[in-house]
């Protein structure tokens, strides 16, 4: 739960009117749909058939439920970080690795060709070996 709440700190105030304008026009059109459907009387000329009614209600009722989530949960999440800063959890710094020949110990170039296997030969002395191995 920890990191769903730091990514929640990291929302703007941009998004989240983003996500409840989004969520409230999908929510809107399932609840147009709905009314229009069911406040049509039945048996009447130009009414839809029930079986037309039941297959849009079931289109619907995601959008509304999609919808209302979406606008609900844009609503209530929290601010963005005004300070400026990143999160407290740092990523380790990337290393950059040095490969070695371990035949004579030579350094392998940046432009040495490597395999998807990790083979490669050495430029110095022209022995191959596996950089997985070292």
């Amino acid at each position: 739960m920890d990191d769903q709440e730091e990514l929640q700190k990291s929302i703007t105030a941009g998004a989240r009117l983003v996500g409840t304008v989004i969520g409230c026009v999908f929510g809107g059109i399932g609840l147009l749909v709905l009314g229009f459907l069911w406040s049509q009387p039945f048996g009447e000329f130009h009414s839809p058939p029930l079986f037309f009614r039941l297959f849009g209600s079931m289109i619907a009722i995601p959008f509304v439920l999609i919808g209302g989530f979406t606008a609900v949960k844009s609503l209530t999440a929290t601010g963005g970080n005004r300070s400026g800063r990143k999160s407290s959890r740092k990523s380790p710094p990337k290393q950059k690795r040095k490969y070695v020949c371990p035949h004579c110990n030579a350094p392998i170039g940046e432009d040495s060709d490597v395999s998807p296997h990790g083979d490669v030969k050495c430029s110095y002395c022209k022995s191959w070996f596996n950089i997985h191995d070292a």
